[in-house]
């Protein structure tokens, strides 16, 4: 062949590449808009929704309704009995009627028993609503986190994600200012109860808008040209990235579960919502402990939530600087563990506020930095729908749990829960460590076998139940 000739099929190739980007962008940039801020609006409510009972609290829902002891505790806990168990169901159900059927009706239905907690006039019917108001929260960040597996590659993955989750932190920011001016309005309420109210009508807005600009597959948008549409099936192909067509599978809902690593990123995402939960639910409880007035202590509240938002959006550009999860997750959890040490040793209370705003910077990056690990490490459409739901699931267990450390007994110091939460963060430090032997372990052994997949000659079912078997699969570390 002449220069001439190499020269113009080069020519061609490079052009055909730069139409293919151009696609993809155009995708990407469609994709995000259409998916990412409704998603952000809505998790930024469902935190605020589930943790504005500590709001309520600071602004006299305990004295109005008489409760006493440890019950205020267990009205929170309350939740995370069923949040814990209703996470792997919901995922289920969302593969079943879409996304965007499936994440607005569960809103809707959250908000209304978000609402009739104003209404609330014992101890008891605060306890079943909140019962109740877990089964519906629990689907929404597993199904978030499946969703975009359809919709991006691992790669994409990760800063949308760590963008997702940037929202609870952001919401604690606004939480505590918003939750004194709710508390503040003259009517014929509780100032706490127009804090339940107004904030359940702020989430059926976002599932309305939500309705509207959620689709459920790129296969099936009807946002997307059909030139985009071909390019996007190419690139997530290309990924490995989970396909509408693939079918529920038993099998991998067994391998899932009988998977020791799932059950390791779960238990990280544990610990590291120990620490997050108890922060946004109990920040203005403690803040109020070193001698603030209720409606300062809910405004004081937006300082260590706005260090965490700037530690979760630390999660979104540190992997792609140096792409080791386990080290970055080492790094904060070894922080986050040395920061509650010194809150729990010290008595100075301007001391504690800096090093409770420092240690929830360090808490914020860990849960969308283990949940990208997980989800760029397990494969099969079944197996990474149950994986996301285990690992969010034991998240619920840490609200549980949390929800008895800071104990009214254990006031104004409340030693034992600072020492439980670091404590959560060496164990996060172990585990992330032990996880990175093992992926490096288990990489060698691949490349040593060295044996090749045609996957032309299987079927998409048979390579979907493979999962992160597959032999040229590696694990991200």
């Amino acid at each position: 062949m002449s220069d001439k000739g190499s020269i113009k099929i080069n020519a061609e190739e490079t052009s055909g590449q730069d139409a293919e980007q151009a696609l993809i962008k155009a995708y990407l940039r469609k994709t995000d808009l259409r998916i990412l801020p409704p998603a952000f609006a809505m998790y930024f409510l469902s935190v605020i929704d589930r943790n504005n009972i500590g709001n309520a609290k600071v602004a006299g829902m305990d004295k109005h309704l008489g409760l006493h002891g440890n019950q205020f505790n267990w009205i929170i806990s309350a939740f995370f009995f069923t949040y814990i168990f209703f996470e792997i169901p919901s995922n289920i159900l969302l593969k079943r009627f879409g996304a965007r059927a499936w994440l607005p009706f569960i809103a809707v239905c959250w908000s209304i028993l978000v609402a009739c907690l104003a209404a609330a006039k014992s101890y008891g019917t605060l306890v079943t609503v909140r019962v109740l108001l877990g089964i519906f929260e629990a689907g929404y960040v597993p199904g978030f986190i499946y969703l975009t597996s359809f919709w991006y590659t691992r790669r994409q993955q990760a800063p949308r994600i760590s963008l997702f989750f940037s929202a609870g932190v952001f919401a604690g920011i606004w939480a505590g200012p918003l939750a004194s001016r709710l508390q503040s309005i003259n009517g014929s309420l509780q100032g706490y109860q127009y804090i339940f109210i107004v904030e359940a009508c702020m989430t059926v807005g976002v599932a309305i808008i939500m309705v509207l600009m959620l689709q459920n597959y790129p296969l099936s948008a009807t946002f997307l040209s059909e030139d985009e549409r071909a390019a996007a099936l190419r690139m997530l192909e290309a990924d490995w990235a989970l396909s509408p067509k693939a079918k529920y599978s038993t099998r991998q809902v067994m391998r899932a579960l009988s998977d020791w690593t799932v059950w390791a990123y779960a238990i990280i995402f544990w610990a590291a919502a120990t620490g997050g939960t108890t922060q946004a639910i109990f920040g203005p409880t403690l803040i109020q402990a070193m001698g603030y007035t209720s409606t300062r202590a809910q405004a004081l509240s937006a300082a260590p939530s706005a260090c965490g938002f700037v530690g979760q959006l630390l999660s979104m550009i540190l992997p792609r600087v140096y792409g080791r999860f386990s080290i970055w997750i080492m790094l904060f959890g070894a922080a986050a563990c040395a920061f509650y040490a010194i809150i729990a040793s010290v008595e100075n209370i301007h001391v504690r506020f800096v090093f409770l705003c420092l240690s929830n910077f360090a808490l914020s990056p860990n849960m969308p930095l283990v949940s990208v690990w997980m989800s760029n490490n397990v494969l099969g459409a079944t197996k990474k729908g149950v994986a996301s739901a285990c690992t969010v699931m034991l998240g619920g267990v840490a609200g549980l749990i949390g929800s008895h450390i800071y104990r009214d007994k254990d006031y104004p110091q409340y030693r034992f829960g600072h020492i439980f939460v670091c404590v959560c963060n060496a164990v996060i430090f172990l585990i992330a460590l032990s996880l990175n032997l093992y992926f490096k372990f288990e990489n060698k052994r691949r490349d040593r076998k060295d044996v090749s997949l045609d996957v032309d000659t299987l079927s998409l079912d048979e390579i979907d139940n493979l999962c992160d078997n597959r032999p040229d699969h590696r694990y991200a570390r």
